[in-house]
């Protein structure tokens, strides 16, 4: 039984409901700003801690004692615009991508459609994940990096809410240099890479390896650790070896996207698997050890979830009749995609609180998933281009409940080790999901009509690429390159072999890390390994928390994905997005690249001094509240 002391204070029925307006705020801010760093990276911060330092900062002098609950709360709510905001992303921009990659007219993001997936998804996912939550939070040896950061970081808060973080220091100077450079790049004041190193290659001109200036890769980077980034890194630099040898040799460009599906495909089943042997291994026993009372769901509130699947059924069957399916494709594909989303968000869960939300390998899982709905819809009779238009919204729905499932799990697991029960917290989670289901496909229609287009090299979009591309080669070209396929399945055998060598030594060198590095080209894992090893330099000999610099790197990618949100307004509302320049004025010049390389020094400064920072709460708790906040698969 966990031994700590029940916490008393919980909130009114007022309080309650204007802590989860509070966090459907924030939800949407967060939701609407991550797309356009989640389709540029390739990759989803973790934003669960980041919310409990907002609501502390924002709140803690105002609410004394009640803000444990408040935080409880506000974290559950507040983060799960994020998580539909990645099932979005990974998914719905296959069909623009695949226009692209075809040749053919690149049609607008349907936001009506887009909007009933997220919907149906988010129905779906929280009620699977909410009926089998029991089962998820009664095996204690489960590490749960995320609740567990969030926990220690709302004990620290409550027992000084006067102790914040130094906001001026850390945050704002993030989101000011967030916003100066993504800026700076939009209007072509600044280049986006300075310079080149060549590396050695299969083919001509080796492997470029551009050292990039974007506030998104730094800020990303910094909020992982050093073996996760090198891991990415590692992934990136295979990225480009795969594309010079596939330039020299005249294989198609998309070739690394085989490569990293196979390999992560290797890395996730690896993941399940060890899953299942550490579960049968530990026995029931485990759950002697958990306060029952906690995560048990009344069946009041099951019958509300069994009731959220239902509704997510009826919206998928509608989906799908917006999208003229006929009878047969309706039952069919409908039975299926909604026997996958049971299993796959439960799969989701799981893997979240054994490698932690972030780290969670949600493309992977969504692969396979996707692999099934094709063969499907391929036995019925469904193909060419109007076959992946009607598959790809169930690929979005289906995707956005694993997402859900995948950010719920440590949310309620955050609530289990706070002492509050779990299903008091069930409607602020359902609220983030929706808010954000309606926020998302409105960001990405901004992104795609004013950014450059999604699939292009300014967003483009790494997983949604790779889906794209299987997608082609089974409903237009009937063929799969099994060469990639098989380099891909080595690779990821691989990368297991490095993870379980490094877990024998205590360090943590994800297998699935690997496998998303290589989505990702060199300049995307260069920066990522730049923050990390900014955060590195300033904490590898102190102990103690170092919220300023999680403060800094949010700030950092908060800066530029609201920059770039709010400049793809202006221009939707007219503004043609350019700037009188001086005549003859190139980034290629050299005061642009001076300029650029002191900001890129400045931003790192930044993150290394604030990870750095001596701000120590009087508390002792400070000592228990440092966390990763981790960034990766989300």
């Amino acid at each position: 039984m966990n031994t700590r002391t029940e916490v008393s204070g919980a909130l009114t029925r007022k309080e309650r409901i204007r802590t989860i307006l509070i966090g459907a705020i924030v939800s949407g801010l967060l939701s609407m700003a991550i797309v356009i760093a989640t389709a540029k990276a390739g990759i989803s911060p973790g934003v669960s801690p980041l919310v409990v330092l907002f609501g502390w900062i924002g709140f803690g002098r105002l609410l004394g004692a009640r803000l444990r609950p408040f935080l409880s709360l506000l974290q559950v709510t507040g983060s799960g615009g994020v998580a539909v905001s990645a099932g979005v992303v990974f998914t719905a921009p296959i069909i623009q991508v695949l226009a692209r990659q075809q040749g053919l007219d690149i049609p607008p993001v349907d936001v009506s459609v887009l909007i009933l997936a997220s919907i149906v998804g988010s129905f779906i996912g929280w009620g699977f994940v909410g009926l089998a939550t029991e089962r998820f939070l009664t095996d204690p040896k489960l590490p749960a990096p995320e609740a567990v950061a969030c926990d220690r970081l709302i004990d620290t808060a409550a027992e000084n809410p006067e102790d914040r973080p130094p906001v001026w220091t850390s945050l704002v100077p993030g989101l000011l240099l967030g916003l100066v450079l993504k800026a700076c790049h939009s209007l072509k004041l600044l280049p986006e890479k300075l310079g080149r190193v060549s590396l050695p290659g299969w083919g001509e001109g080796g492997i470029a390896l551009p050292i990039p200036t974007s506030a998104v890769y730094l800020g990303i980077g910094a909020l992982l650790t050093l073996p996760t980034a090198l891991m990415i890194f590692g992934g990136s630099l295979i990225h480009g070896g795969v594309t010079s040898y596939a330039s020299a040799h005249g294989l198609p460009s998309e070739t690394f996207r085989w490569v990293g599906g196979a390999a992560m495909c290797v890395a996730v089943i690896w993941s399940l698997g060890r899953y299942a042997l550490e579960g049968r291994r530990a026995g029931s026993a485990a759950a002697a050890e958990v306060d029952l009372e906690l995560i048990r769901i009344p069946p009041d509130v099951r019958r509300r979830q069994l009731a959220s699947i239902g509704i997510g059924a009826i919206g998928l069957l509608l989906l799908m009749g917006m999208l003229g399916a006929s009878a047969l494709q309706l039952l069919v594909v409908g039975v299926v995609a909604l026997v996958l989303a049971a299993f796959l968000s439960g799969l989701g869960a799981l893997l979240s609180l054994q490698v932690g939300a972030s780290a969670s390998p949600v493309s992977g899982t969504t692969f396979m998933g996707m692999l099934v709905l094709s063969l499907t819809a391929l036995g019925i009779g469904l193909e060419g281009m109007d076959g992946i238009a009607l598959l790809v919204p169930v690929v979005v729905a289906t995707c956005v409940a694993v997402c859900a499932a995948n950010d719920a799990s440590q949310d309620y697991k955050t609530v289990q080790l706070s002492r509050f029960r779990v299903s008091d917290h069930l409607i602020g989670q359902i609220v983030g999901l929706l808010v954000g289901a309606l926020s998302v496909p409105y960001a990405l229609q901004i992104a795609h009509a004013q950014l450059g287009g999604l699939g292009s090299a300014e967003i483009p979009c790494p997983q949604a690429a790779f889906f794209g591309t299987v997608l082609a080669s089974l409903f237009l070209d009937s063929a799969i390159p099994w060469g990639p396929v098989g380099v891909g399945a080595g690779l990821g055998v691989l990368a297991v072999i490095i993870e379980e060598v490094g877990r024998r030594k205590g360090a943590l060198l994800s297998s699935l890390a690997l496998a998303v590095g290589i989505y990702l080209p060199a300049d995307i894992g260069c920066g990522i390994l730049l923050g990390a090893l900014a955060r590195f330099i300033a904490t590898r000999r102190i102990s103690h928390s170092t919220h300023p610099g999680i403060l800094t790197a949010s700030g950092l990618i908060t800066g530029y994905a609201f920059t770039a949100l709010i400049l793809g307004i202006s221009m939707s509302a007219g503004w043609s997005g350019k700037l009188a320049l001086p005549e003859g004025y190139s980034t290629d010049a050299g005061l642009p690249w001076v300029i650029g390389a002191v900001l890129l020094v400045a931003t790192l400064t930044c993150v290394t001094l604030n990870y750095a920072s001596r701000w120590r709460p009087r508390s002792t708790g400070a000592d228990r509240a440092g966390s990763d906040v981790e960034a990766g698969d989300a």
